[in-house]
């Protein structure tokens, strides 16, 4: 399998501090935590908070977070329903200007969240927990517990950037 994320972010993050080694039984307590922990760490937040060093305010973050989710739903879901196991990639940026980022406000980017995420955990649930495996084009083949752990890194990896975000000042 691919070691993507240990080779591009280290073990742990050298940024978010997430631990790669992340064991499959707390992958959905795990996750659920850290999307839970999004409306506190966001209470007060107008969503417009953006870092110099970042392209996407906070509230950005938080739909590209969803709409992350949604794409590897789709992907799971696909592969357990008998689909090809090879997967498109996206450009991040570029969805981000189709769907104006910028013109969703804070508490609909939220709401999608909790919602891409319950969808999130169904479809893991639903997956076989053996033989699947992803073919991403430029990840390399993944099975699942690569999946979920990436998945939930990319979770943890941006709510350190709105974190981080929300604690900058101009």
């Amino acid at each position: 399998m691919s070691d993507w994320g240990l080779s591009t972010y280290g073990q742990p993050c050298g940024a978010c501090a997430f631990d790669w080694a992340l064991p499959l039984d707390d992958a959905a307590p795990t996750m659920s935590a850290i999307a839970a922990s999004y409306g506190d760490v966001l209470r007060g937040a107008t969503g417009r908070e953006q870092h110099r060093d970042l392209s996407w305010t906070s509230a950005a973050y938080v739909s590209h977070v969803g709409d992350n989710l949604r794409i590897w739903t789709e992907r799971l879901r696909g592969v357990a329903l008998g689909a090809s196991r090879r997967v498109g990639s996206y450009d991040e940026n570029e969805l981000a200007r189709a769907r104006n980022y910028d013109a969703i406000p804070l508490p609909a980017a939220l709401w999608s969240l909790r919602l891409s995420v319950a969808e999130w955990l169904k479809a893991v649930d639903d997956t076989p927990r053996s033989g699947t495996v992803l073919l991403h084009p430029e990840r390399g083949a993944m099975d699942l517990r690569e999946v979920i752990v990436s998945n939930i890194h990319d979770v943890r990896h941006h709510l350190w950037d709105i974190e981080r975000t929300l604690r900058w000042e101009p």
